[in-house]
């Protein structure tokens, strides 16, 4: 018995990299958004929080670092979960037409998504995106994803 057959198996991919000057528009516009998230988490978390950190016995350092901390997984939890439920978009990708795909241009999955999140807290993560002629910053090299623009490639997904 031979082994089955994709349909799409001869499907060519193309995929067509979003420049750097649309990275740059998802990245502020992702940033804006997270702003607004994490000002009405606090709002409901906040008191909690306070209340957690400041008014135990804890040092101002360690307040500090905890917070810092907090931040950053809030940020990776919100970055990989917005991505991860858009099948690779994020408002920012939305507003300027691109998506996030697999080496296939398959869209990517949740556990893909999460590992993205985590990835962009790395300290100057951002700044790894102005280096080579196709801007794919550390996050897109270490989980192997591609950030594409939606109209002009072609995708299996």
């Amino acid at each position: 018995m031979e082994p089955e057959e994709h349909i799409l198996s001869d499907f060519e991919v193309e995929l067509d990299p979003a420049n750097r000057n649309l990275r740059f528009v998802n990245f502020i516009v992702d940033r804006l958004l997270f702003y607004f998230f994490s000002r009405a988490f606090n709002i409901l978390w906040g008191k909690f929080l306070r209340i957690a950190l400041y008014e135990t016995e804890t040092d101002r350092y360690t307040a500090l670092t905890i917070n810092l901390l907090y931040a950053l997984f809030l940020y990776a939890f919100f970055m990989g979960l917005t991505e991860g439920l858009f099948r690779g978009k994020t408002l920012g990708k939305v507003f300027t037409g691109t998506r996030a795909v697999n080496p296939d241009g398959s869209p990517i999955s949740m556990k893909t998504a999460f590992l993205r999140g985590l990835s962009r807290v790395v300290p100057f993560e951002p700044f790894s995106a102005f280096g080579g002629d196709w801007p794919r910053p550390w996050h897109d090299k270490w989980t192997d994803t591609y950030v594409i623009v939606e109209k002009t490639s072609v995708t299996r997904g």
